[in-house]
This record gives C-alpha cells, structure tokens and sequence, in this order.
C-alpha cells in the first residue's frame, strides 16, 4: 500500500485555489486519486468539491508561488 501525497504542504486547498493562505486540518481530509487534501473546515472543504476547477486551480496558484 503506497501512501497518499498530501498536497500544498498541509495547506488549505480551497484558500489556495483563491490564492490566499490557510491552516488545512488533517480532520477534515479528502483524498480522490490518491492526492489527499486539507481544508480549514468543512464549509472550505464542501466549496472545494463543489464549485468545478478548484483542484486545477489550486495547483496553478500553489505552482506560480514556488
């Protein structure tokens, strides 16, 4: 069994997908395709499956800080 990347070190993927920075809480995890995310709290986390594109466009803001 492989372990699951965490993404954006820990951070809160749904502020990230905003380009703003957040604290992701491990309680609040979702993990599709075996890339887990964190989230501030679960109102960030329902946001974060519901709105379409938020995973892409975390990873775009994430990749154009580093």
């Amino acid at each position: 069994m492989t372990e699951n990347q965490v993404a954006f070190d820990g951070s809160c993927a749904f502020a990230t997908s905003l380009g703003r920075e957040g604290v992701g809480d491990p309680k609040t995890a979702f993990t599709p395709d075996g890339t887990t995310y964190y989230f501030q709290n679960g109102v960030a986390k329902l946001l974060f499956r519901l709105l379409p594109g938020r995973a892409e466009k975390a990873h775009a803001m994430w990749d154009s800080k580093q």
